[in-house]
């Protein structure tokens, strides 16, 4: 149990930065969240007619229109040893394999993890938004899941164990957009953590539905006493549930050398939850 309780708190650290970020946003007119729509490829509507001298009739030479390409898709068939976790009240299930260990939160037993952390990590921000966390009423209520990966195998290194949240929060407003811009500063002026890349992304979901992305490097030494240059990598997105009235926050965070493999898994965890 705790290996499981140390672990927990190496999960939660990096998802009550999202918390922190997108919780209570600045109360700016902002329109009723909805789906955001995936806009259709601009075709630029052909200027005036101009006559052309009658000597000269060349044939207008056609320009191609460079589409990126998207993302693969994960394949039609459930892979046969992945299971689902169920959060009936939400409406969340999330496909995972079946070797990670996933539970439901409970949130006294998080206050007690973020008591453990607050003791342990040494940057005063992260502190901060666990006193925060743990003193704002509600608060601990919003982690739908945690999922560990626990002695596998297929890895070099199990010093850091592999790991995703889930968080459910109300959108309040909150668009895919402001999501990426509260929550990419709020990680990016932490000292222990390095910002990769911050943008909204389509492709992810099914009917290529938009998702905030956020890839991030966290500094291992420093937060979890790893040996000196380990280095953490983070993938959390966030998207609507269907009436845009709820976001979910998933996060996941490996090391380095763990996380090209564990990044194909959550790509099809993506892919595959549902979310009503």
């Amino acid at each position: 149990m705790q290996k499981l309780h140390v672990n927990g708190i190496i999960c939660l650290l990096c998802s009550v930065l999202l918390l922190s970020g997108c919780s209570n946003p600045t109360p700016a007119a902002t329109p009723e969240p909805t789906a955001t729509p995936i806009p259709a490829t601009a075709t630029p509507v052909p200027p005036t007619a101009t006559p052309l001298p009658p000597t000269a009739t060349p044939e207008p030479s056609a320009t191609p229109t460079v589409e990126p390409a998207p993302p693969p898709a994960p394949g039609v068939s459930l892979p046969d040893d992945w299971v689902a976790f169920s959060d009936e009240a939400r409406g969340l299930v999330i496909h995972h394999p079946a070797p990670w260990d996933v539970t439901r939160p409970d949130a006294d037993k998080l206050a007690e993890l973020f008591a453990q952390a607050g003791d342990s990590v040494a940057s005063q921000s992260l502190q901060a938004i666990l006193r925060r966390l743990t003193t704002t009423p509600g608060a601990l209520d919003l982690f739908a899941a945690l999922g560990f990966l626990f002695d596998d195998p297929t890895i070099d290194n199990n010093k850091f164990v592999s790991n995703f949240t889930a968080i459910v929060t109300p959108a309040e407003g909150l668009t895919l957009d402001a999501y990426v811009a509260l929550v990419g500063a709020q990680l990016g002026s932490l000292d222990t953590v390095s910002m990769q890349s911050a943008q909204v992304e389509s492709g992810l979901r099914p009917g290529g539905l938009d998702v905030a992305s956020l890839r991030y490097t966290v500094d291992g030494a420093a937060i979890y006493g790893l040996p000196d240059g380990a280095q953490i990598d983070g993938w959390q997105v966030a998207l609507y549930d269907t009436g845009a009235e709820r976001l979910l926050i998933l996060s996941l965070t490996a090391a380095d050398e763990n996380f090209p493999a564990l990044e194909e898994v959550f790509r099809e965890m993506i892919y595959r939850l549902t979310f009503e």
